[in-house]
């Protein structure tokens, strides 16, 4: 009985042991094949992280960057990671901006407007001092919900936005719904602010000031999670739970994703062997925000059992054949049997641990390889999968090839014979080698090399592990050649040209050195007409003759649009100089065949010479710019050298554009009116708006100083929109004080004609000041009509129907045809005071004042002229029948304190002015 027991009992320990090793094979199998999902998963969002910073390094380097090379940098990134939803550029926009803002991008987006979350999707964003806008997505195929959207409207978004702006880093949301998918997708925004080029940084308030925008990656978590798996063949793995939950500031988990239900009760009989479900948890963080990743495996069933079973059968059967024989061999057998369970536990063991690191070599992503120390030029004893691979040997062709072997024609680098050494040292090596695979391509290698030694420190091997970063090298010398040139022509970009005049100025000595601002003549009409596709096949051509062109000493560089910069040597005086730029500019100028159009291109230039213009690449480049913006001044396809005054004229007209641009800030304007006056009756019945800028040190700037600059730069529209706005609400203000239903003109620019919003500024400044519509009339002149006659009908039409009255200023200064004029719907013809100055010395423009006024009488139109100053050339113009009059012969133009009175009086008697 007692030796039954004894068996029994060695019997349990035998189980044991099996189970015991079982349960750490099985244990370690599942941390391996969790550890390589949780792997997949945070790499993919390390991925996507990086993608981000890439892109904002291309903000970085490439300074202003247009939709055109967002998009063309942004596709490669999408279609290398496919879980990406989108990559943005999320422009702020001020509240002043934004009609400017929005009439831009209505150009290439029709009904464009920056919008934000309502009740039921998405709404005109209300109005707000500063909006961050969806401006650049990739892909726009399915994204086009999110194009407009202001990140700013929604608080989470607006929360962690400012904190990457803050902090300088890439700053991740919280588990949100995605507009993509009408917010029925869950995923988060990583974003990572751009800031203005060369600001400073010290501090929150600096960034602030800094920031222009910020980059964005969208990431739908589910499609992340569910893609990375999938594409190491994780995801059909019924055996597993997986699930990636964000985690809250408040620490509540938020489920982002689930591979398979968690495991349900476990059978009675392996709870009451105390076995539980396998399970790791792991966090992770992701732009600051954290992460849990939860994967759990019911233990193995009754099958993974079967040695143990085996083991415990075998041990009652043998301690019942072994009880009979104990009285003769108890002490041999008690001996046998511990040695037995000693080496079938070890055996076990080592087994089960040569099974698991096996497993793990053979399933390394990287080549490993065991070479021997032994034995002459160290040659390969074995070589995992990832071998073949890598470098296309079958794994029996490496066995007993030397090491050295996979150097190919770079083995006598620097690098190798570091290795080399190390091997020789029986010693630790690291190198990045250059290597080649069976096929010749070159591959870059980060190779480690470990000594296994021996007791007694005997090595008589190496590992070797090898990690491939040749994407890697040559992802970073593609960004190093972005850095420099431009990704649409191939020449130099800003950066390399200054790098070039600063090393031509360094090797110059005495000799001049010379900088070209070259500028293609109304390129832009390209663009609008045969599309930017063809526009850049254009300024490719361009590019590629300008470089002919030059000798190889010079340099030839895009600066943006279509806007070069030339660096010119061995050219001893203006004359040379000339004479070398003019040979590019013939080049420029040959015909250009596109889309079966011929196209016949200028360029105008501007030439800044070292020492004698500046003595450094910026200050050659300003002046080479000013010199080429004097000559498109003074009339295009020229060449002009740089001159001191030119600099003090740039910097007046910049000084007075940031004062304009100040203005329309500071509400700095005011308005003046002049009365118009019904000849038939003597009475006022209307006044005319004239915009007057009160500047706090310059005093009042004449409107012919600062009108033109704000064509130029669009301000006028904004301003523009101010005139109308206060016009209507003060001539309400004096229909209300009782003074009549007066009318009040406003004058419209060529620029706020053409806007698309312009009848709905119009609708709503009537609608803010209670205006009735036709109480406002609009002047237009004719050379903004004719420019596009059929769109100007359209629009005439859109407010004539508002009720709004419209009128022809300037009218015969132009050239408008009269069968145009037959087909305007307008309702006064102003008479040009060129006209009316000599209407009574003059028969030639008496008779032209009749003309008009009998035109007009027979298209039913008003007649108007203006200004009029003497009482001979008011009686000439009531006795041919002329409407309205307006000019000093009755009142200048007056603040609203000043005409008041006259507006009260009604009639008005007229006073002949002074010589």
């Amino acid at each position: 009985m007692a030796t039954f027991l004894l068996g029994l009992a060695l019997t349990v320990v035998l189980c044991a042991g099996l189970r015991q090793a079982e349960s750490e094979r099985t244990q370690a199998e599942f941390a391996q094949r969790a550890a390589v999902r949780a792997a997949a998963v945070t790499r993919a969002f390390d991925e996507a992280t990086d993608a981000l910073r890439a892109t904002n390094l291309f903000f970085q380097v490439a300074g202003e960057v247009g939709r055109d090379q967002f998009d063309a940098f942004a596709q490669p990134l999408i279609r290398r990671h496919g879980y990406l939803q989108a990559l943005e550029f999320q422009r702020f926009v001020s509240g002043r901006e934004r009609a400017a803002f929005e009439s831009e991008r209505a150009r290439l987006w029709p009904d464009f407007s920056i919008r934000e979350r309502g009740p039921i999707g998405l709404v005109r964003a209300a109005p707000r001092e500063r909006y961050l806008v969806n401006d650049y997505v990739v892909p726009i195929v399915g994204n086009e919900p999110v194009y407009g959207y202001d990140a700013l409207s929604n608080p989470a978004q607006r929360g962690f936005s400012m904190r990457a702006v803050d902090t300088g880093e890439p700053v991740a949301s919280p588990l949100i719904d995605l507009v993509q998918g009408e917010w029925q997708r869950r995923g988060i925004l990583i974003a990572m602010p751009v800031y203005r080029p060369g600001a400073r940084l010290d501090g929150v308030a600096e960034r602030r000031q800094a920031a222009q925008g910020l980059t964005v990656v969208v990431i739908d978590v589910a499609l992340l999670v569910g893609g990375s798996l999938d594409a190491v063949h994780l995801l059909g793995d019924s055996d597993f739970s997986l699930a990636v939950n964000a985690v809250g500031e408040d620490g509540v988990m938020l489920r982002a994703f689930r591979q398979g239900e968690p495991p349900g009760p476990l059978p009675w009989w392996q709870e009451l062997a105390g076995e539980s479900d396998l399970r790791l948890e792991r966090e992770f963080q992701v732009g600051g925000t954290r992460w849990q990743l939860v994967v759990e495996q019911r233990p193995p069933g009754i099958a993974h059992h079967l040695a143990e079973l085996a083991a415990l059968a075998f041990g009652l059967v043998l301690s019942l054949a072994m009880a009979g024989l104990v009285q003769q061999r108890s002490a041999r057998t008690r001996r046998i049997e511990a040695l037995v369970d000693e080496r079938t536990s070890a055996l076990d063991l080592a087994t089960t641990s040569l099974r698991l690191y096996e497993r793990a070599i053979e399933a390394s992503a990287n080549p490993i390889l065991l070479v021997s120390a032994l034995r002459p030029g160290f040659p390969i004893e074995y070589a995992n999968p990832a071998c073949v691979r890598t470098y296309g040997y079958p794994v029996e062709e490496l066995a007993g090839r030397p090491l050295a072997m996979l150097g190919g024609d770079n083995a006598d680098e620097p690098a190798m014979e570091e290795l080399r050494q190390a091997l020789r040292e029986r010693r630790e090596g690291h190198a990045l080698v250059r290597q080649e695979t069976r096929d010749g391509v070159e591959l870059y290698s980060d190779v480690y090399i470990a000594p296994v030694r021996r007791p007694g420190s005997v090595t008589e091997h190496f590992v070797v592990t090898v990690y491939d970063v040749t994407k890697a090298k040559r992802y970073e010398a593609e960004l190093e050649h972005r850095a420099q040139y431009d990704t649409l022509t191939g020449l130099a970009n800003r950066a390399l040209l200054a790098d070039r005049i600063e090393r031509a100025i360094g090797n110059a000595g005495d000799k001049p050195v010379w900088a070209v601002a070259l500028d293609i003549d109304h390129f832009k009409l390209i663009n609008d007409t045969l599309g930017r596709r063809v526009g850049d096949e254009a300024l490719r051509a361009l590019a590629r003759r300008i470089g002919t062109a030059m000798r190889p000493a010079d340099t030839a560089a895009r600066v943006g649009g279509d806007n070069f910069m030339l660096v010119l040597c061995g050219c001893a005086d203006e004359r040379q100089a000339a004479a070398r730029l003019q040979v590019v500019r013939a080049a420029v100028s040959e015909p250009l065949e596109m889309e079966g159009q011929v196209l016949a291109l200028g360029c105008t230039a501007g030439v800044a010479g070292y020492p004698a213009d500046g003595k450094d690449a910026e200050t050659l480049v300003k002046h080479a710019e000013i010199a080429m913006y004097r000559a498109k001044e003074t009339g295009r396809n020229a060449v002009q050298f740089y001159a001191p005054h030119m600099n003090a004229r740039a910097i007046d007209r910049l000084a007075l554009e940031g004062a304009l641009r100040l203005a329309v800030q500071d509400n700095q304007f005011e308005l003046h009116f002049q009365p118009q006056v019904d000849l038939a009756s003597g009475y006022v019945v209307g006044t005319e708006a004239l915009i007057r800028w009160r500047h706090p040190q310059l005093g009042t700037v004449r409107p012919d100083r600062f009108i033109g600059l704000a064509e130029e730069t669009g301000l006028i529209v904004p301003i523009g929109a101010w005139v109308l706005r206060s016009a209507c609400r003060q001539n309400q203000r004096w229909r209300r004080a009782g003074l009549g239903p007066l009318r009040v003109a406003v004058n419209l620019s060529a620029r706020q004609f053409a806007e698309p919003d312009l009848v709905e500024t119009v609708a709503r400044a009537l609608e803010e000041s209670g205006l009735p519509p036709d109480s406002l009339e609009i002047e237009l002149t004719e050379s903004m009509m004719m420019a596009d006659v059929e769109a100007a009908i359209e629009t005439m039409g859109c407010l004539k129907r508002m009720g709004v009255k419209l009128s022809i200023d300037d009218f015969g200064t132009g050239y408008s045809s009269l069968s145009y004029l037959k087909r305007l719907p307008v309702d006064v013809l102003k008479i040009d005071r060129s006209f009316v100055k000599d209407i009574v010395s003059s028969a030639d423009s008496a008779a032209m004042v009749d003309a008009i006024v009998s035109l007009a009488h027979g298209l039913r139109l008003n007649v108007i002229a203006e200004g009029v100053e003497t009482l001979e050339q008011l009686d000439y113009l009531r006795n041919c029948g002329c409407d309205e009059v307006q000019g000093y012969v009755y009142c200048q133009p007056q603040p609203v304190q000043d005409v008041e009175p006259l507006l009260r009086a009604g009639r008005v008697q007229p006073a002949a002015l002074d010589a």
